[in-house]
Order: C-alpha cells, then sequence, then structure tokens
C-alpha cells in the first residue's frame, strides 16, 4: 500500500511539473551576441556565394542584412565587394515619422503653389499636351522660361515621396533644383529606395517602418526612382531649374495662372514620351495652346546595378 501511494504522489508530482508553465530563459547578452554573429557569418556566407554566381543585387541584399547586424563599421573593409557598381550610398540620419502621417497624392509639384506670385502678372496659359495626337492621361511636368534665357530660379522647397501598400506617391513629383525630398517608409515591411540616373544618382540603403531618410536634388532632370527590394515599385522627380512648371491632369490639361507677358520656350517631361520643346508667345491676356509629342514605351526598370529586373 504504501508502494501504491507513493508512486501516485510521484505521478501527480510528474504530472504537475508538465503542466507548469516552463519558465524563460534568462538573458544572456553574450549568448545572444554570438547567435547574431553567427547569423551575420551565414549570410556573409551566402552573400559570396551569390556574387560567385554573379548575382551582384542578391549578394548585396544579403550583405546589407549582415551589415545591419554587426554594424557598418564590422565589414566596412568588404563592403566594396559588394557594392561596387551600385549608386553611391547614402548614410545620412535616419528621421522618424508617425504612422499616422496622412498618404501623399499620387502627383504633385507647381511654381503657382509652391511659390506663389505676391501679385499677379497679366498673361496666363491654358493647355493641353497629347501624345501621338492623343490625350496623355498620365501626369507629365510642363516648364516654362524667358525665352532669352534671363531668369530667376525658383526657392528650393522640402517635399516627400513615401512608401505605402508597395507603391511610391507621389508617383511624378516636380521641384526646383536644390530641393530635399524625404522618403518615408509606412509599410510593416523594409525598403530600399535608390537611382541610378544621371541627374542624381543614389542609394539609402534598408530602413523599416515609420523611418525616412533625405536627399537633396542638385542637378535638373528626371530622376528614376526604385525599390531594390520590390520591383514593382517606381516614381519619377522632374527636377526643374525653370521658373515656371506645373503638372498634367488625367485629360492632359495644364495652366498657368500668371506670367509676364513675353516669349517663352515651353518643354515636357514625362516617362514615356521623347524630351520636346517649343517657343510660344504669351500676351497680357489669357493664352491657350496644344502640345503634341511623340511617345514611346517606357524602359525597362532595372536594380541598383543596372540590371534589368528579372534577369
Amino acid at each position: 500500500m504504501r508502494l501504491l501511494i507513493a508512486a501516485v504522489l510521484l505521478g501527480t508530482a510528474v504530472c504537475a511539473q508538465a503542466q507548469a508553465p516552463q519558465a524563460k530563459p534568462a538573458f544572456n547578452p553574450v549568448t545572444d551576441r554570438a547567435a547574431a554573429l553567427r547569423e551575420a557569418a551565414s549570410l556573409l556566407e551566402k552573400a559570396q556565394q551569390a556574387k560567385e554566381r554573379g548575382n551582384r543585387n542578391y549578394a548585396e541584399q544579403l550583405f546589407t542584412s549582415a551589415e545591419a547586424i554587426v554594424g557598418a563599421d564590422a565589414v566596412a573593409e568588404i563592403a566594396t565587394q559588394f557594392r561596387e557598381g551600385a549608386p553611391p550610398r547614402v548614410t545620412t540620419p535616419l528621421k522618424t515619422l508617425p504612422m499616422t502621417t496622412p498618404p501623399q497624392p499620387a502627383a504633385a509639384g507647381s511654381s503657382d503653389e509652391d511659390e506663389p506670385d505676391p501679385k499677379p502678372k497679366r498673361g496666363s496659359l491654358a493647355g493641353t499636351l497629347k501624345v501621338d495626337g492623343k490625350p496623355f492621361a498620365e501626369p507629365a511636368v510642363i516648364t516654362l522660361e524667358p525665352a532669352n534665357g534671363n531668369f530667376k530660379r525658383r526657392t528650393p522647397v522640402h517635399r516627400t515621396v513615401e512608401q505605402r501598400g508597395r507603391e511610391f506617391a507621389p508617383h511624378i513629383l516636380a521641384v526646383p533644383t536644390g530641393s530635399t525630398v524625404g522618403f518615408p517608409n509606412f509599410d510593416t515591411i523594409f525598403h530600399n529606395v535608390f537611382s541610378r540616373s544621371d541627374a542624381a544618382a543614389f542609394d539609402l540603403g534598408n530602413y523599416r517602418n515609420g523611418q525616412s531618410r533625405e536627399y537633396t536634388f542638385d542637378k535638373d532632370g528626371i530622376v528614376r526612382l526604385g525599390c531594390n527590394l520590390h520591383s514593382n515599385m517606381q516614381a519619377f522627380v522632374v527636377v526643374v531649374s525653370q521658373p515656371h512648371y506645373v503638372l498634367t491632369d488625367a485629360s492632359g490639361h495644364f495652366k498657368f495662372r500668371s506670367l509676364e507677358p513675353g516669349k517663352y520656350k515651353m518643354r515636357v517631361f514625362s516617362e514615356r514620351s521623347e524630351p520636346s520643346v517649343q517657343e510660344i508667345v504669351v500676351k497680357p491676356t489669357a493664352n491657350e495652346v496644344a502640345f503634341d509629342v511623340h511617345g514611346h514605351a517606357a524602359p525597362p526598370a532595372t536594380d541598383k546595378f543596372g540590371v534589368a529586373r528579372g534577369k
């Protein structure tokens, strides 16, 4: 009987121990750091293997993941092996934005709104942009400059191109030369903004939701943006030195509300048309113009090493 009671008590104790919640292991910084270093070493080995296979883009992504674990200084001497051929890396401090920040519009940028004239000029210009004779439904940027080349540049502005829902917004943004643009991430995943454009080549690196990094555009031209982690993401920043700029609407219409009468050069910037310029005369009244340009297919998107996506 005593043996039976002892067995029952022992079984009860074993069951109670099995049902009791297991205590979490105590935090050990040495153990955790060792595990992180092993993970970083594994990522670096995989990065080297990808590089040897010729997949430079994937190799750089793996290297960046390892860098995030151990810090940039720890792998600085081998960074060029994985980033040579990519745009210059921007390492300015990250900023933090609230996740409740309102979404950006699909297109933005107008000199009349960015820097309104204190006293409206006597002339105005309304027009329609057509591509190969058809109204252009996608946003395009129209600029005007005095034909004699004598004009004052607009004051630089601070604008935003966000990453939200795995898309950039605005998809097209017009800003004066010298403007600074912030690129916040409002998704729950990492993003990596970059450009290989002649007007601005840069790589903002990987950063998480709520974080943002800025870039100042000092040269005019069309800057094509991409996310190196998501091939579907594209946007354009049109940096203009001209004193007047405006976006077309969904029907290809545009309007400059305040212009000094005289001769102007009018230019169009879009992702699907050839660069084009024509001279117009603005009279001291309401003016209208039709602008027809030659279209072309949008060039294929590339990764940060210039390789077409999917190759």
